[in-house]
């Protein structure tokens, strides 16, 4: 398995067909590419399409220490969208994007095991 070398890449690996948690369900990421990130259908939850831009904002935010995983979601948007180059309405999904963050946070290389 290659390396990634971006943040990018990064993501790609650490969402890659897989399954992430929140605090009171999982996502199942069923696309990612550089454009958007899909989450299909999981229990509570439609499906849900994120700008993968917005994502990397979100990840970059919690690298500058402008969020943090101690934050409830609603209060990492609340921030973000007064640091974003994207519409408040798009950081609409903050449990999915906290959920993004706090897996980011747990795999400090960004790296699977596999």
């Amino acid at each position: 398995m290659a390396i990634p070398t971006t943040r990018y890449g990064i993501l790609k690996n650490l969402l890659g067909n897989r399954v992430i948690s929140s605090k009171k369900t999982t996502y199942h990421c069923c696309h990612i590419d550089e454009i958007a990130i899909v989450f299909s259908e999981s229990n509570g939850t439609r499906k849900v399409m994120l700008p993968t831009d917005l994502v990397l904002e979100w990840i970059s935010a919690y690298e500058f220490g402008i969020i943090n995983t101690g934050m409830l979601s609603r209060d990492m948007r609340k921030k973000m969208t007064l640091h974003s180059d994207w519409a408040p309405f798009q950081h609409g999904f903050e449990t999915h994007l906290a959920a993004i963050v706090s897996a980011w946070s747990q795999n400090t290389l960004g790296l699977s095991d596999e």
